[in-house]
């Protein structure tokens, strides 16, 4: 509960006001003379300040003034039997918070300090919480060395830069690429990079939230708007002002909502459910997706004006087995953070180990790789990590061995790559020698001679036998 500072020079009010408070669980002191209250007020540190205007020739709002400079987080209540529009404006002005009128009713005073100090203390959990926040996003990294990786953060940084001259204004950003390839910490990092985003980094599973829900979800809702609403809601988008709402799998937005979202964005206004008025927000809105949009759009299964509203920024995010030397790069970095949550000291890859998670496809991409080396440290005996440790499937095709041997600057066996690649061609075209050719953008006269080289059959027909 809080401390309450009661100056009053009325030493029967005073009394009065401080014994209800006092029944309410606060601890209350009282002070009545003019020039002792800052030293009550430095000794006795309150939370609230119950502060009369006039106190026998010492002006209280200039104490107000005072009390907010030496602690802004103080909350005051204003009271005076000289109520007017001016005096109000003036203490309001100087940080009071409320401001009550003489005859004090004793219960309007108990509800208005309970009011403040719950606002107060949400107040105190918000910032605490962006606080919280806005350290780990400080500590947010997008790793990779990878020519594409290095494209992603040099357009991050652009963003960036146009934000800070538009104002910390940005249009909608769509992250496309398959799941697992770390488009909510890209998400995380772009919000870490606007420099103007000071508010907090707010996510919305979209696959996640029952189709009935999703429009309070997003926008909140009044109470009595529909059955169980007992109380006021704001939604995520009031949440995120200031900062940046994360929409992940944007693609199972419901369509019946997706015109309200697209208003929202191109108005910068949203309307509570069962409200009657628009309220405005400032935030960058982020969505991702590992579906083709464009193809739902033109299925007619996601809105084609929203897609082009979100996908004003696009940035694509390539899968894992695309980004040569960033595998161990992030491989090394998850050994690193697992071992120290762990305890396992340092928790390191032998040379065939590494050579193991070259030759892994990564269908799930970096995720699959994090949960790996997770379920390893877990069962993992001592310190190294050797291949069996990795419950990894043992068979690699031998163009992913000789891309292995590439990434890590080993001579490659560019014949055994060159015949990986027709035996794929000629499996996806079922033997049939033109359509291979095509896929493999070669004559299919150059097709065949490279089959007889190989010993793949003669080539002769569009048949392999």
């Amino acid at each position: 509960m809080p401390r309450i500072l009661i100056v009053e020079d009325e030493i029967s009010l005073a009394r009065a006001m401080g014994d209800v408070l006092a029944e309410g669980g606060h601890e209350v002191r009282l002070v009545h003379v003019g020039e002792k209250v800052l030293d009550e007020f430095r000794a006795f540190t309150p939370h609230i300040v119950l502060l009369d205007v006039r106190l026998g020739g010492v002006n209280g709002l200039d104490l107000l003034e005072t009390m907010k400079h030496e602690s802004p987080e103080v909350e005051a209540i204003v009271v005076t039997a000289y109520g007017s529009v001016e005096v109000a404006v003036d203490a309001m002005k100087r940080g009071a918070a409320e401001f009550l009128t003489k005859p004090i009713d004793l219960d309007v005073l108990t509800v208005t300090v309970e009011k403040l100090w719950s606002a107060s203390q949400n107040r105190r959990r918000l910032q605490q919480f962006r606080s919280a926040q806005a350290e780990q996003m400080r500590a947010v990294q997008f790793i990779g060395e990878s020519p594409r990786i290095v494209a992603v953060r040099e357009q991050v940084a652009r963003l960036a830069n146009r934000s800070a001259a538009a104002g910390g204004d940005l249009p909608a950003i769509l992250l496309t690429g398959e799941t697992g390839t770390g488009k909510d910490l890209l998400a995380a990092f772009i919000h870490a990079s606007l420099p103007h985003r000071t508010g907090p980094f707010v996510v919305l599973n979209c696959s996640a939230v029952p189709t009935e829900l999703f429009e309070s979800e997003l926008f909140g809702h009044v109470r009595g708007s529909f059955s169980g609403a007992s109380t006021d809601k704001p939604g995520l988008f009031e949440t995120a002002d200031g900062g940046t709402l994360f929409l992940d799998e944007i693609g199972d937005l419901p369509l019946a909502l997706q015109p309200k979202l697209l208003r929202a964005l191109e108005s910068r206004q949203m309307r509570r459910v069962g409200d009657t008025r628009d309220r405005g927000f400032d935030l960058c809105l982020i969505a991702a997706t590992n579906r083709d949009l464009a193809a739902l759009a033109s299925q007619g299964r996601f809105r084609e004006d929203l897609y082009y509203r979100l996908r004003v920024v696009a940035i694509e995010l390539p899968p894992l087995r695309e980004r040569g030397q960033d595998l161990l790069l992030l491989a090394d970095r998850f050994c690193a953070q697992l071992g120290a949550k762990y305890g396992l000291g340092e928790l390191t890859l032998s040379e065939a180990a590494r050579r193991a998670l070259c030759l892994h496809d990564w269908p799930g991409n970096v995720r699959e790789l994090r949960h790996v080396i997770e379920s390893t440290a877990l069962n993992i005996s001592g310190s190294i990590i050797e291949p069996e440790h990795l419950n990894l499937p043992t068979a690699a095709t031998a163009l992913r061995r000789e891309e292995c041997s590439l990434d890590n600057d080993h001579p490659i066996n560019l014949e055994r790559v060159e015949r990986s690649l027709i035996e794929r061609a000629l499996s996806r075209t079922g033997g049939n020698v033109s359509a291979a050719a095509r896929l493999l953008s070669i004559s299919r006269e150059a097709l065949r001679y490279r089959m007889v080289k190989f010993g793949m059959g003669s080539g002769g027909g569009d048949e392999v036998g």
